[in-house]
């Protein structure tokens, strides 16, 4: 048959025109498909001996079975996708200013958004390789520094897994200061701990 009474070739594209026209001579050149075999032209019925048995189900509850298993799976993937799209819209975060922080188990980043009508500076502070605490009333404290000290807490905030987004706001200015720290908290501590992540 003809390429042109095959395919209406109004709107496309020159290039797409040609691979059409190349895999249709390919498609001539080639030459119909083989006749079927006789042997394979009329269904063969398998033999009890063939006929898969499930001895544990009876054959109604197989059905059943299948229609859980199916609907499982369903349910499965609209909670993932539901799940992952919820929680990608909490994350979206306009970012003025980014700063990065470091230490000898972790890296963090600090995003830091407009100021707002009041004078709030939002903020999103993600870290990734610090340890969990085992200690029920431990934390970790975000801080502000001046002359290198850990002077202004913004937040605080404890690991769940291996990367934790958290976010803050402080009302403070940000000029003022000459960097981050921060520093991991026992229970009951309530000045400035070691340190483990700073800019």
């Amino acid at each position: 048959m003809n390429f042109d009474d095959l395919i209406d070739d109004a709107g496309l594209a020159p290039d797409e025109e040609a691979k059409l026209r190349r895999v249709h001579e390919l498609l001539v050149q080639a030459g119909p498909p083989p006749d079927l075999p006789p042997a394979l032209e009329s269904p063969v019925e398998p033999t009890d001996a063939e006929v898969l048995q499930f001895p544990l189900l009876p054959k109604r509850r197989f059905a059943v079975a299948a229609v859980a298993a199916a609907l499982l799976v369903v349910v499965g993937f609209g909670g993932g996708y539901l799940t992952g799209h919820s929680n990608a819209k909490p994350s979206s975060f306009a970012a003025a200013r980014v700063v990065g922080m470091h230490g000898p188990q972790a890296l963090a980043v600090v995003r830091i958004g407009s100021k707002d009508d009041v004078g709030n500076w939002p903020m999103q502070f993600e870290v990734t390789g610090l340890p969990t605490q085992h200690d029920a009333g431990a934390y970790y404290e975000l801080w502000l520094t001046r002359k290198g000290k850990p002077t202004i807490p913004c937040g605080s905030f404890r690991v769940h897994a291996k990367t934790t987004r958290v976010r803050f706001t402080v009302p403070y200015s940000l000029n003022s200061v000459d960097g981050w720290v921060v520093t991991e908290q026992p229970a009951g501590m309530h000045t400035p701990g070691r340190v483990v992540l700073t800019t």
